[in-house]
């Protein structure tokens, strides 16, 4: 244990709790006031991490908040509740710690407590209707002071992360927490984008919606949507951040398990297509080549110096090449079968997108994307197969969608029409960043899921390119993708002639 003598000249008889502690915590000093209130003597203090003295509900978040202070070099400060001999008795202190370095090069912090009694007196009137208000709502409510330090959470969002009635959030006083001291009741996975999230809001000041998992008072996740709004003085200054937590578990969940049957469903008839496909493919190619096996051996036979039969083997020849080209006829059915030919007519490229968007709008509001459309009120029609073409734009759509769900605030998508004298134009942009490299949009391999919009692309350019458009993949500055389709213009003269395909 470390030298306390000069120390404990000026900590021992401090009127506040105080301690020191390693670098793994170890209490290695304790003053007269700490080992009165938590009825421990000095040796027993030093046998136990300091982090034990904090009351159980409170103890997760001071050893986030102290790991994160050690690591940004940064002092600690959080709220919480001794583990106190008398809980009937016990109140909330202020703690406040700072790292330093000893002679010896050892890593040693001080830790000084602060009483703190609640007190809704104290309260500015702002913040008293607030609370009286919020309390009032059967839904999770809080709100949280200007630089984003949560404050104070109403009964019901306190009962279900199981805070005593004693809590300091219930009654949010003066001390003030890190700005992101509420990230320790979320999911570690959703820590990271709820802290860059909740970063920009604070410093844009316009409110936002987020998702993430909240650990409850049952030791179990679930997701919450949380909607925070900016309360401001007179002179349009953040005076408050005013949220309400949504649980949205269920329907998350019910959610990904429809997905999920969705996959099974595809997969399975996808499984059960090839399997009948197989069997009648079998069925009729079976017969005709054991026929030309048969033929064969016969010609053989009768070949042989044996059995010399010209004309019997002539014969068994014939069946041979008959079989043959039926098998090659079977063949060239199913390529004609898979290989559909578009079927071009005059279409309203408008009209195609409209019942697109139409048809996503319940998904596209689901991931929280607004849709910009930017269509030529006179756009002329162009020349192609509308039922393909309506397939690409679905595509294309699904695949923006998802790309800008995975990338930060704001999600947006723009789709705007064109047209030239021999074109019409399509452009789907979103804001986030579907792939890494553009060259790379249009191979019809998927290497991995963040190039999950691949496979897609390759076909889309595959159905443009039959038609005589092209497709286009354009990167924009701060990570957008743009892909630009063009078709050729009703009664053009290069409306069937097919073009290549550019990558920009």
């Amino acid at each position: 244990m470390m030298d306390t003598t000069v120390l404990g000249a000026f900590l021992e008889y401090s009127p506040n709790p105080t301690w020191l502690a390693d670098s793994d915590g170890r209490c290695v000093y304790a003053n007269q006031e700490l080992r009165e209130i938590t009825a421990l003597s000095e040796a027993q203090l030093g046998d136990l991490n300091w982090l034990e003295l904090v009351a159980e509900e409170d103890r997760q978040m001071s050893s986030t908040l102290w790991q994160e202070a050690r690591i940004h070099h940064q002092p600690y400060r959080a709220r919480f509740f001794f583990r106190a001999r008398d809980s009937a008795r016990r109140s909330a202190v202020d703690a406040v710690g700072t790292g330093h370095i000893a002679p010896d090069g050892s890593e040693v912090w001080l830790f000084t407590a602060i009483v703190s009694i609640p007190s809704r007196n104290a309260l500015p009137p702002v913040e008293a209707n607030l609370q009286i208000t919020l309390n009032s709502l059967p839904a999770q409510a809080w709100y949280a002071r200007a630089s984003g330090a949560l404050s104070f959470v109403n009964g019901a969002t306190a009962d279900y992360l199981g805070l005593p009635s004693d809590h300091p959030l219930r009654f949010a006083a003066d001390f003030e927490a890190p700005w992101n001291a509420h990230l320790v009741f979320l999911h570690p996975e959703d820590r990271p984008t709820s802290s860059r999230n909740w970063a920009e809001q604070i410093q844009t000041g316009r409110p936002r919606n987020d998702q993430f998992r909240v650990l409850g008072a049952d030791g179990k996740y679930r997701w919450f949507l949380t909607r925070a709004e900016p309360l401001k003085d007179s002179d349009g200054k953040v005076k408050y951040w005013v949220g309400v937590n949504i649980d949205i578990d269920d329907k998350k969940r019910a959610r990904e398990a429809l997905d999920a049957a969705r996959e099974r469903i595809g997969r399975a008839t996808q499984s059960a297509a090839i399997a009948e496909l197989s069997a009648s493919l079998s069925d009729r190619i079976v017969q005709p080549l054991a026929a030309v096996v048969a033929n064969t051996r016969a010609a053989l036979n009768w070949l042989s110096s044996d059995n010399l039969n010209i004309s019997q083997a002539n014969a068994a020849l014939k069946g041979v090449v008959r079989d043959g080209m039926s098998v090659g006829n079977i063949v060239h059915e199913m390529r004609q079968f898979f290989d559909r030919r578009p079927n071009p007519r005059a279409i309203d490229l408008n009209t195609l997108i409209e019942q697109v968007i139409s048809l996503q709008a319940l998904d596209v509001r689901d991931k929280g994307v607004a849709v910009d459309c930017e269509l030529k009120p006179d756009l002329p029609v162009a020349f192609a197969d509308a039922a393909q073409i309506q397939q690409v734009l679905f595509n294309l759509l699904e695949d923006a969608c998802e790309a800008t769900c995975r990338f930060e605030e704001p999600k947006k998508l723009t789709l705007r029409t064109d047209f030239t004298d021999d074109h019409v134009s399509l452009e789907v942009e979103n804001n986030g960043g579907c792939v890494t490299s553009v060259e790379h949009m249009l191979e019809a391999v998927v290497a991995d899921e963040s190039r999950g919009t691949v496979v897609t692309l390759a076909i889309s350019r595959s159905i443009i390119a039959a038609q005589g458009g092209a497709l286009e993949a354009i990167r924009r500055e701060g990570g957008g993708t743009c892909v630009r389709i063009e078709l050729p213009r009703f009664n053009s003269p290069q409306a069937a002639v097919p073009r290549s395909v550019r990558i920009s």
